[in-house]
């Protein structure tokens, strides 16, 4: 087995026509998501074939990625992954959509295994020991060290194999076919809409009035596009308190120079300048709306909304104690605490609840049925 590097638009080309011939790979990606640099981008693609492994450079300008995303594209070929949600919507951003996806991490659940970094599962069911010591190392950077290449190439050269024990454990207990559904799911997914800086969040309302959220609101988007310019994560330019103190104490602008904890190429007059523009134009538009400056923000939802979201709670408390809970237990008796988890968590409660269940596999309703009519439970109002 060889591992390669894949830099030139020629290899990349060539390893593309190779995948297209192949009945399955393994793939896994490195990617940054704000951390060192600004967004959510791929920074190296691992590829195993069975026979050799390729580390593919995205961030190489002499090669375009998307060459090779037809085959892992096509539906006819089976690309092996572990906990590929976030590699998928990394995917998606790009104008990529994965299709035939085989997720380990699926099985494993499935089959009771207590959930566990892909390096201990390897060594689990594999008995292999390999390296997980550059996981939070910087990606960006290039060369790559040895120890990078090492790591990188572990995550995909065992996928194969570990798929193969996990099939042969599924077929044993009769599971192939949940897990065949809960990977045909990832087929139906889209998240190339998502925003995936959301820097924006409730809890960051704290005690703030509407009117200071939303000059909070508007001055995160202005550091946000600053950060994209210097390309580079908003927390290395500006803390989200600091931002959260000037939304309420506007004034505070006149100290930018010598506040502390502020990117040195943003700490000037010049940015003071700009600063103070925007928070001028916000606050005029918050007065212009008539936004409170005594009302908070966290209490912006109106009595029926209360009231709808008490009700909404209650049926779900109510679903779960009477209809769900005896349920859970059998999933337990029969699968175990941890593939209980999977099959039935508590989100799902929710969306059974508010009838938000198009993706549900087809073995989970099947299997609610089944345990209502032994337990003698009326799921037929959301099932």
């Amino acid at each position: 087995m060889a591992i390669y590097y894949i830099a030139e638009q020629e290899e990349l080309e060539k390893l593309t026509e190779d995948l297209r011939h192949k009945a399955e790979f393994a793939i896994d990606l490195e990617f940054d998501r704000n951390r060192y640099r600004y967004g959510f981008n791929m920074c190296l693609m691992q590829i195993y074939d069975g026979t050799d492994c390729f580390l593919v450079d995205p961030l190489s300008d002499n090669l375009n990625i998307e060459t090779i995303f037809p085959p892992i594209e096509n539906p006819e070929i089976q690309k092996v992954v572990f906990a590929f949600g976030e590699d998928l919507r990394l995917f998606h951003s790009m104008g990529c959509f994965p299709k035939n996806l085989y997720d380990l991490d699926i099985s494993t659940s499935l089959l009771n295994f207590e959930p566990a970094s892909l390096t201990n599962l390897i060594e689990e069911v594999l008995d292999v020991v390999v390296n997980s010591s550059s996981q939070q190392s910087n990606w960006y950077r290039r060369p790559l060290t040895d120890q990078q290449r090492e790591y990188a190439a572990d995550d995909v050269l065992y996928l194969l194999d570990f798929k193969e024990a996990v099939e042969k454990q599924a077929r044993e207990r009769a599971l192939t076919e949940w897990i065949e559904q809960e990977n045909a799911v990832f087929n139906h997914l889209d998240y190339s809409d998502e925003d995936h800086n959301n820097l924006i969040k409730d809890k960051d309302k704290n005690d703030m009035t509407m009117f200071e959220w939303f000059v909070y609101c508007r001055l995160i988007e202005f550091f946000d596009e600053v950060a994209k310019s210097y390309n580079k994560p908003v927390y290395q330019l500006v803390n989200k308190k600091l931002v959260s103190d000037l939304a309420q104490n506007p004034h505070k602008v006149h100290q930018w120079e010598d506040t502390r904890g502020v990117f040195r190429q943003i700490k000037t007059a010049d940015f003071r300048s700009q600063l103070q523009s925007t928070l001028d134009i916000n606050i005029n538009e918050a007065e212009s709306r008539g936004l409170s400056k005594s009302k908070k923000a966290s209490e912006t939802m109106t009595k029926s909304e209360y009231h709808a979201m008490r009700k909404e709670q209650h049926l779900i408390n109510n679903l779960t104690n009477k209809l769900l809970s005896p349920i859970q237990d059998r999933l337990i008796h029969d699968y175990g605490k941890h593939a209980k988890a999977f099959i039935l968590p508590n989100r799902l409660t929710k969306e059974i609840i508010t009838g938000d269940t198009e993706l549900m596999p087809d073995y989970k309703v099947k299997l609610f049925r089944q345990y209502a009519d032994e337990l003698d439970l009326d799921l037929s109002e959301f099932l």
